[in-house]
């Protein structure tokens, strides 16, 4: 039997028993009295608390795997997280090295309420004394993490969010961010079916070990491949030794240099740069059009700090761009170019996009006979130079092209297989090079099909 106090509240035993005005426990069969009201206010007040927390949907979730990918996940969130409100920021690593991140980190400031984007950081469960070295090893720290959808809940990635791009930074040589990252990828994919994935994969020096450039063999074989297709959208193939010998010139006339602008790429492609027409690049197009495509692997070129005065032509511009691939590429086996430019506002009048599609167009037919499709996706920025930056990313070449050196050291290592102790060491067993070899092949195939 239902009850209301001398306030008009509603107060009840569960068993529905009669109880004098006030009391906290029936006095037949000893169950609390609930106060509805009461219990009303607080799980009000509960979910008001976390609301603060999921209020907003997150459209771009970044992830850096293993050490490296974590230093370039915190440089990025340092120089442009304050302009990604509704992101969040994911380190996931073995050795608790970037510990020191959030210890160095600061709040990033927020236009609105709830909306301001964390840096945190999860630590794959391991033995303090062991070593990640291999690939093997990393995917199966990665498997064996019991908690590790649950944290890729919490960092925002869910099937609601109908339209959520993963930018997944990684350098592929160690074993941690070769073999973890692609099983990550794999468990937020099957979190949010409907998310869109990038994955910017930083490929070893030349001078590295075999045993790295066997790692990231093994990586890139399972973004390219899984049983429901290849698992990444789009990767785009940084060679390091390339990247460390390009240079740019900021909106400020410094000059920038490897990573930061790997750092700046990465900030054009998820619209992290402000533009004064809205027309920002959208990465779920670029993503999209990838997989319809049946390209997958991308090698970028980039022209940042490009003077009009100087170059005269957007032709020269994207020469320049050319001439400094961060990966090897064949020009007669590109397919699918995408064009990021992004022109300050004092040229926005003569530098119109249809005077750049044009020029685009007849530069994409002297350049790539066996092209496909091409897009353009042009921005304007507030800088007051005369100062064009553009990325141009290349898809259609094999991977055993692209990443070549990478292969030729997979090639090598290989033939450690017949060793006894393979398996242990290497968390691999001796399946894993035909494996490897055939999702490849079966890629380069695919793409050699499409271009006759």
């Amino acid at each position: 039997m239902v009850i209301k106090n001398h306030e008009n509240r509603v107060v009840s035993c569960p068993a529905n028993h009669q109880n004098p005005e006030g009391s906290e426990r029936c006095n037949t069969c000893g169950l609390p009295i609930i106060d509805y009201e009461k219990e009303l206010d607080l799980l009000l007040k509960t979910l008001a608390e976390e609301d603060q927390h999921i209020r907003f949907a997150k459209e771009k979730i970044f992830l850096g795997i293993g050490d490296q990918g974590c230093r370039l996940v915190y440089d990025f969130y340092r120089s442009w997280g304050k302009s990604l409100l509704g992101s969040e920021f994911l380190m996931i690593e073995s050795s608790g090295e970037s510990k020191r991140f959030l210890n160095s980190s600061t709040e990033m400031p927020s236009k609105q309420q709830y909306t301001s984007p964390l840096l945190s950081l999860h630590l794959l469960p391991m033995a303090a004394s062991k070593q990640v070295g291999y690939y093997g090893l990393g995917e199966r720290l990665a498997a064996n993490d019991p908690t590790l959808d649950d944290r890729l809940r919490r960092s925002g990635i869910k099937a609601s969010t109908k339209k959520q791009s993963i930018f997944l930074l990684s350098a592929l040589g160690g074993g941690t961010g070769s073999g973890a990252s692609p099983f990550t990828l794999q468990r937020a994919k099957s979190i949010n079916p409907h998310s869109r994935s990038m994955v910017i994969a930083v490929m070893p020096a030349a001078e590295e070990p075999d045993s790295s450039h066997f790692n990231a063999y093994c990586s890139l074989s399972r973004f390219i491949n899984s049983s429901k297709g290849p698992l990444a959208d789009m990767i785009i193939l940084v060679d390091y030794d390339r990247l460390m010998k390009l240079r740019g010139v900021s909106s400020m006339g410094d000059e920038m240099t490897g990573e930061s602008l790997l750092s700046y790429m990465i900030a054009t492609l998820s619209s992290a740069i402000p533009d004064i027409n809205s027309s920002q690049v959208d990465p779920s197009y670029l993503t999209k059009m990838s997989r319809s495509m049946g390209v997958h692997a991308f090698v970028p070129c980039m022209a940042v700090g490009r003077s009009m005065e100087i170059f005269g032509s957007i032709a020269n511009i994207l020469e320049s761009a050319m001439s400094c691939p961060l990966a090897h590429i064949e020009k007669d086996s590109v397919m699918i170019s995408y064009i990021l430019i992004q022109v300050p506002e004092r040229l926005a009048s003569s530098l119109q996009e249809d005077k750049i599609k044009s020029a685009l167009n007849k530069w994409n037919k002297n350049n790539f006979p066996r092209l496909k499709g091409s897009i353009l996706q042009l921005s304007h920025s507030t800088n007051k130079a005369d100062r064009i930056d553009l990325f141009l990313l290349l898809g259609g070449n094999g991977l055993a092209t692209t990443a070549r050196s990478a292969k030729e050291g997979f090639d090598r290592f290989k033939a450690v297989v017949d060793r006894k102790d393979w398996e242990q060491e290497f968390g691999v067993t001796s399946k894993i090079v035909p494996e490897v070899e055939k999702a490849i092949n079966s890629y380069d195939s695919k793409l050699a099909e499409m271009a006759n």
